[in-house]
């Protein structure tokens, strides 16, 4: 690269570098670098050169140099150097790419260029597609099994609605294991020790049978103590009563916790929240049959017995506040539910593929797993109200703060079983070559899970709800088809074409419970709350309506779903189904060197949710009793239009690549608590100022939320600038616009806004239009989308040094850095209360020394080294005017030995 052509002052002048053009800059001159390097004379051998890198981004193996997509592969040993074991572990690696966790239910956020998915449950869908060597894997909690033995991660990003089909509008994941080797016998292990009192075994062998034959074998144990500090909850604080002092109030204490104690229990820091206890284990078997034709088939089993993840407060923006943590800091939450997650996945993979002659191959791929998980889930983490926001207890009870809070989630046991079959049909020419396949896809889901919130308006008595799935049903089916024909002599053309069908269907589900806490439904009949008249349906206050103690698992959601009152059956189906294409060109400048275009689609389908009473169990507006809606919403689509650059450069020392992208993203699926209905009220009967909406009746519900714009840039590239370097980064800018959400309420900490110095909540629409009445109306027009940073950049250099008797010292450090990320359209930059993660820098770092002739290495690691604090997941807090949520991991490090054999 030539500087002295460019006139005029560069942006790399000091005065003008914004954040963006530091990354620029930084990649332009280690470039000029090594062209300078490499100008001089002072060349590296030629046996010095980039290895190729062949993906599957096209459902055919391919250079990555010559693939018309936007993905990047990353290597087992990468992911093994950046110490990544599960799906959550990518965040940070893949230009544009974001991970979150949901901790209650376990659920992996995948967004890629702003397009991801907050529905988590059996009747939710990814936006980002998980696929496990080309085979598609339905559920998000299996995001969370372990990652090991791969042969590489290739990550596609953009609508993927042709070859990889299902729930593509934002991307694949596809994760390839490695298989099994026809020519040796050999073997490693690898031992790891870390802070945390962290444990961590892997294991291979591959084992060659016959030339024709081969098994091979791995497993895995991670094993962490957690790093959250947790303190058993056993506070007793009593109801607040007024006090002649006139102090405002006091508490009465009567020597019990306030709070249930079904399920506490002190645990050791190897039980508590964000521990790690969990194994995995693959055999896969390898067969030529012929020389035509080939078999591969294998099992795999993951079991994770951890304790899960629990939301927390934010400490640096609760600082200074009335809400500030204490002198425990970040990492400490008072429990009295203890975590635990009681996971595993069984899954048989089998792949067949017939070589029919030179041009035309038939292959299959089918999968059929089992899920089963049951989860304890602490949803309040412990906190509580100030002392001085709790509310005197009126004789005619408590509509507002309670002396406690005590909120748990339970999936008391679930088990979901999917079947995926894929037949693909291909053949090669010297001019085209094209797949043509057929996707089926079937899953059985059931699973029973309650929420709890055991101190609640009026009188302190429990509320809650319950949900028996036992027959939830998911069926796809496609048929696609997509060839590339060559055009001219360096002149590519690509078009695609899928036909897809999904089906949904709830076969005797059942909903029940009451958001009710004026009978002591609860109980079962085990207790009775004193003041309460069974007689007369009367509750008279006379102090807490019960104490931790007093419940039992003869009540609530461990007496099962008898105990639930107004149930509701929910048997519904429903279809949906939509066609989705690739058309592109791709122009070979030279053999190293290529541009391409395309535009794509990609499609998830629609859904349903509970059957649900609009009108709340009372009269509705039009004098009708009940009105049920299954609250149904229709499928999202993208439309992604791509320029792209890929090139090798300098006798292949530098792989780049560059592509544009711009995607209308319409029907984006939000899922939250919405207004749905009107009630009429009773005779009489007016809102009060302080709850105007009284007669809008609200349910939890995933709905369509109209358009919205997303463009931007990705940059990446692998350099070796001189002998035994190796340098590699990416730039990401990414501009993601909402164009409309005419229904969007904002009710986000509307009682604490004036208080933080925020803009205030918008007042309740109470007009005449049907779906916005009851909600905050705002305006989020050309805000920016969730988990869409506007930049982010990284930088990894690696060396290795020849230490002598065949030894070799490598170094590794890696740098990623990213801009404010917004976690609701909201994009509220309230410094106390903001709805967002700010700007951090991460900084990874490794130091391996590696025996002659590769027998043997150990490493000394680190993984955010900078300690910071990172939000991947936020909710409302659960007692004011602070945010609870999930976080990434603290600093880690530690030392890994392996034995190669």
């Amino acid at each position: 690269m030539n500087h002295k052509r460019f006139k005029g002052q560069s942006i790399c002048a000091p005065s003008r570098r914004s954040a963006t053009q530091w990354a620029v800059c930084a990649l332009l001159g280690t470039a000029s670098a090594a062209w300078a390097q490499a100008q001089s004379g002072d060349k590296v051998s030629d046996k010095n050169e980039l290895p190729q890198v062949t993906v599957t981004a096209t459902r055919s193996a391919t250079n990555l140099l010559k693939t018309p997509v936007a993905v990047t592969a990353l290597s087992g040993d990468d992911l093994v150097r950046e110490n990544v074991k599960e799906l959550m572990n990518l965040s940070g690696t893949v230009p544009n790419l974001q991970l979150g966790l949901s901790s209650a239910d376990s659920g992996v956020l995948v967004s890629i260029r702003g397009v991801t998915s907050t529905n988590f449950t059996e009747i939710g869908d990814p936006a980002v597609g998980i696929h496990i060597d080309g085979i598609y894997s339905p559920r998000p909690q299996g995001s969370l099994a372990l990652m090991f033995d791969l042969d590489q991660v290739e990550v596609l990003r953009g609508a993927q609605g042709t070859l990889f089909g299902r729930n593509s509008t934002a991307g694949v994941i596809n994760i390839i294991p490695a298989r099994p080797d026809f020519k040796s016998n050999y073997g490693w292990t690898s031992l790891q020790l870390g802070n945390y009192n962290a444990k961590q075994v892997r294991s291979v062998y591959n084992v060659s049978l016959a030339d024709n034959f081969a098994l091979r074998a791995a497993v895995m144990v991670d094993k962490r103590d957690g790093y959250i500090k947790q303190t058993q909850d056993l506070r007793d604080r009593g109801v607040k009563l007024p006090d002649a002092v006139g102090d405002g109030g006091h508490f009465t204490p009567d020597g019990k916790p306030d709070n249930d104690q079904r399920l506490n229990r002190k645990v050791s820091a190897a039980d508590q929240y964000a521990n790690s206890d969990q194994w995995a284990a693959r055999v896969t078997g390898r067969w030529g049959i012929t020389k035509d034709l080939e078999w591969q088939g294998g099992f795999e089993h993951y079991a994770n017995k951890g304790a899960g993840d629990v939301g927390l407060k934010d400490c640096k923006m609760a600082a200074g506040t009335a809400y500030a943590c204490g002198p425990e800091g970040q990492w400490h939450a008072i429990i009295n539910v203890p975590g635990k997650i009681d996971m595993t996945i069984d899954t048989f993979r089998n792949s067949l593929s017939w070589k029919l002659d030179e041009r035309s191959e038939l292959i299959y791929k089918g999968a059929y797993a089992v899920q089963q998980r049951a989860q304890d889930h602490d949803d309040d983490g412990g906190e509580s109200w100030r002392d001085s926001d709790v509310d005197i207890m009126q004789p005619w009870g408590n509509w507002g703060r309670q002396h406690s809070i005590d909120k748990a989630s339970y999936t008391l046991d679930s088990k979901y079983k999917s079947w995926v079959h894929e037949l693909q049909f291909k053949q090669t020419t010297k001019d085209w070559r094209y797949v043509a396949g057929a996707f089926y896809m079937s899953e059985k889901n059931a699973i029973n899970f309650a929420q709890d919130n055991l101190v609640s308006a009026p009188y302190g008595m429990p509320q809650g709800q319950f949900y028996g799935q036992p027959d939830r049903q998911i069926e796809s089916k496609a048929l696609f088809a997509q060839g590339d024909l060559k055009l001219a002599e360096n002149l590519t053309g690509t078009a695609g074409f899928r036909y897809s069908q999904d089906k949904r269907t709830d076969n005797g589900g059942t909903s029940a419970g009451l958001w009710d806490a004026s009978t002591p439904w609860y109980y079962n009949g085990k207790f009775k709350p004193a003041g309460w008249d069974a007689a007369s349906g009367v509750y008279t206050p006379v102090g807490t309506p019960h104490n931790g103690t007093d419940l039992t698992k003869q009540m609530g959601p461990f007496a099962g779903l008898g105990v639930y009152p107004e149930p509701v059956i929910n048997s519904y189906s429903k279809s949906w189904s939509k066609p989705t294409y690739r058309l592109g060109l791709q122009y070979d400048l030279n053999k190293d060197q290529m541009v391409f275009g395309s535009a794509a689609t990609g499609y998830r389908p629609g859904g349903f949710g509970d059957k649900f009473d609009t009108c709340g169990g009372g009269t509705c507006v039009d004098g009708g009793k009940q009105k049920y809606s299954f609250l149904d919403y229709d499928p999202e689509t993208t439309t992604n239009f791509e320029l792209g650059y890929k090139g090798s450069h300098w006798d292949r020392k530098l792989n780049f690549s560059a592509v544009y992208f711009n995607t209308q993203y319409k029907g984006m699926h939000v899922t939250g608590m919405n207004a749905v209905g009107q009630k009429k009220l009773e005779p009489g009967r007016v809102c009060a100022d302080w709850e105007p909406a009284c007669d809008v009746v609200s349910a939890w519900k995933t709905e369509n939320i109209g358009d919205s714009n997303i463009q931007g840039l990705e940059l990446e590239f692998k350099l070796l600038p001189w002998a035994g370097g190796n340098l590699s980064g990416f730039l990401a800018v990414l501009d993601t616009k909402v164009k409309s959400y005419d229904t969007y309420s904002d009710e986000w900490m509307c009682g604490y806004r004036v208080e933080n110095k925020a803009e205030p909540c918008a007042p309740i629409y109470l007009g005449d239009d049907p779906k916005k009445r009851g909600r905050a109306i705002r305006d989020v027009t050309g805000n920016q989308l969730p988990y869409a940073p506007k930049y982010a950049f990284a930088l990894n250099y690696g060396h290795d040094f020849d230490v002598g008797g065949g030894m070799t010292l490598s170094p590794f450090v890696g740098m990623r850095w990213q801009s404010k990320m917004y976690f609701t359209v909201r994009n509220l930059d309230n410094p106390v209360i903001g709805d967002y993660q700010d700007a951090y820098t991460n900084w990874n770092a490794s130091l391996k020394l590696a025996g002659a002739s590769g027998k043997w290495d150990v490493e000394l690691w680190g993984n955010n080294l900078s300690n910071n604090i990172v939000k991947n997941w936020m909710g409302q807090g659960q007692a004011g005017g602070y945010t609870s949520n999930s976080y990434n991991a603290p600093r880690m490090y530690g030392l890994r030995a392996t034995l190669n054999y």
